[in-house]
């Protein structure tokens, strides 16, 4: 498991690297999925564990669009399709290659929005049509944040990002459904938490991580010059 806590700065420069070196273009051979929301739709994310509604809210913090899933439930978002999506294809190749497949997120947490929370839980989870399930919450979580934190009135914000075979998933690629879920867990009255670039996405080849450092290299180079 990977948390990082990137500043929207330091996204900007790995962005600009990505760019240059046509990162994106060499994932892209495979198959793989992100959600943005860019266009200001939920993209078929609900609100609700294994169900389609209600639809996930979108709001833009920062100039990006995240969907919002309040407290109040376990599983509380989910993204489902049959054969032919571009989820079905990324989860298809996921199931056959759990190793070579992560699942990554962005999260926004305004605290000062939760009352009485003394925890707060995030995780993920898979199922699929022959009823195969599998989560990755308990010990540990893929984010917790406790009393002392909720109570700050601060932003947390961060990304994190499991690899399904390091995490237990193991999904048939024979499947003809699939479903992503986010499960977040809290004690709190109101407030929720904020989600965006969801992705199902290759673990990137060792070339290719060789190849992203020379390019941020270049890019810190050309920003001290």
């Amino acid at each position: 498991m990977q948390i990082t806590f990137i500043s929207n700065k330091s996204k900007a420069g790995l962005a600009a690297a990505v760019a240059i070196l046509g990162l994106a273009a060499v994932q892209s051979q495979a198959q793989s999925v992100v959600y943005n929301f860019t266009d200001g739709t939920s993209d078929g994310w609900a609100n609700s564990g294994f169900s389609g509604t209600p639809i996930a809210t979108v709001s833009n913090i920062g100039g990006a669009n995240y969907i919002y899933l309040p407290v109040g439930g376990f599983q509380v978002g989910n993204i489902s399709s049959g054969s032919g999506s571009a989820f079905f294809t990324a989860m298809q190749a996921a199931a056959a290659d759990p190793a070579g497949y992560d699942i990554s997120y962005d999260y926004y947490i305004n605290t000062a929005t939760l009352t009485g929370a003394t925890y707060l839980q995030v995780g993920t989870f898979v199922n699929t049509g022959s009823g195969y399930y599998a989560q990755d919450y308990g010990a540990p979580n893929e984010l917790t944040l406790n009393g002392t934190q909720l109570a700050s009135g601060q932003v947390f914000q961060g990304t994190v990002t499991i690899n399904l075979a390091a995490v237990g998933y193991a999904m048939s690629p024979a499947e003809t459904f699939y479903r992503l879920g986010l499960i977040e867990n809290s004690n709190a009255t109101g407030g929720g938490v904020y989600f965006t670039d969801i992705s199902v996405i290759p673990v990137p080849e060792p070339a290719s991580l060789a190849l992203f450092g020379l390019g941020l290299a270049a890019l810190l180079r050309r920003r001290k010059a």
